[in-house]
C-alpha cells in the first residue's frame, strides 16, 4: 500500500491510555486506582462489544464528522465488523474476487449501521488488497446499482440500495432461493434472513415509525427505508409477496392481509 495511505491509517490508531501520574504526589495505592479507571474508561470507549468467531473491533471514523476535516481531528468510534462469513465460501466458489466483493460490501454496510465509515484505506487493510483494486472493486458494485458507504462518497450516495434489498427483489422478481444463491452469492440461510426482516419492517410500519421500527430490529434507518420502499413498488398482487406476507405471524399466528398494497394488521 501506497506509504501516504499507511499514514492515514496510523493517525486513526488508538492512543495508549496516558498516565502522568507523579509517585510524588500519589501513593502507589491511589496510582493503581486511577490507572484501573484509565484502563477501564479506554476499554469502554475502544473495544465495549462482545464478538463472534470472524469478527473483529476496529476503529472507524465516526459518521458525525464532516467531509472535508483532517483524521486527526475526526471523531472515531469502535465497529464490530465481521471479517469472515460462512456465506463468504458460496461467494469463494465463483472467486477471489467475488469473496472480495462480497466482504467489501458486508464491512461497509456494518461499519455505517454502527455510526462509522470506513475508507478505501480501510478497506484496502483489513482485506489485505492494494487500493487500486478496492477503488475498482467500490467501482463495479456502484455500477451494480449497489451502496457502498465509503467516507470519501458517502455524502453524494444517492443512486444506489443494499445488496440485502436487490436479493429480496430478486425473490419478489420469482427467483427460486437455489437461483438467488448462485446469482448473489449468498446462502439460503441468509436469503430466509433478509426476506424475514423484509417481513417484520412491513409489519411494524403498520403502526410504528421508523425510530421505533429500527430499535426492535436493529437495522438501519437506510435499510429500512430502502425495504419499505422496495414494498411500495411491489404490486399487491404479487404472488410471492401473497407467500410472505400470509405466513402466520409469530405473534398472533394470524395472516397478514394485504389490500391497495397497504398491510392490514
Amino acid at each position: 500500500m501506497e506509504s501516504e495511505a499507511i499514514a492515514r491509517l496510523q493517525t486513526k490508531e488508538a492512543g495508549k491510555p496516558s498516565s502522568n501520574v507523579s509517585s510524588a504526589i500519589f501513593s502507589w495505592r491511589r496510582w493503581w486506582r486511577h490507572l484501573a479507571r484509565q484502563l477501564r474508561r479506554y476499554d469502554e470507549d475502544y473495544y465495549p462489544q462482545r464478538r463472534e468467531n470472524g469478527q473483529l473491533t476496529y476503529l472507524a471514523v465516526s459518521k458525525a464528522s464532516p467531509a472535508g476535516q483532517k483524521l486527526t481531528a475526526c471523531q472515531r468510534v469502535a465497529v464490530k465488523l465481521t471479517l469472515h462469513s460462512p456465506d463468504d465460501l458460496i461467494a469463494l466458489g465463483t472467486g477471489v474476487a467475488a469473496l472480495r466483493q462480497q466482504r467489501l460490501l458486508r464491512l461497509t454496510e456494518e461499519a455505517e449501521a454502527q455510526g462509522g465509515l470506513l475508507s478505501h484505506e480501510d478497506l484496502a487493510c483489513l482485506l489485505c488488497s492494494s487500493l487500486a483494486t478496492i477503488k475498482r472493486d467500490v467501482h463495479e458494485l456502484r455500477q451494480q446499482d449497489l451502496r457502498v458507504p465509503t467516507r470519501g462518497q458517502v455524502k453524494d450516495i444517492g443512486k444506489g440500495v443494499s445488496h440485502k434489498v436487490q436479493i429480496v427483489g430478486d425473490y419478489l422478481a420469482g427467483y427460486t432461493f437455489s437461483e438467488i444463491e448462485r446469482r448473489r452469492h449468498h446462502s439460503i440461510g441468509a436469503i430466509r434472513r433478509y426476506c424475514d426482516d423484509f417481513v417484520r419492517i412491513i409489519r411494524l410500519q403498520a403502526q410504528h415509525g421508523l425510530a421505533a421500527i429500527r430499535s426492535a430490529t436493529g437495522l438501519s434507518e437506510r435499510l429500512i427505508q430502502e425495504y419499505l420502499t422496495l414494498y411500495q413498488q411491489c404490486p399487491a398482487a404479487n404472488d410471492r409477496l401473497q407467500i410472505l406476507l400470509g405466513t402466520p405471524d409469530a405473534a398472533t399466528a394470524t395472516p397478514a392481509e394485504i389490500k391497495r398494497g397497504r398491510l392490514i394488521p
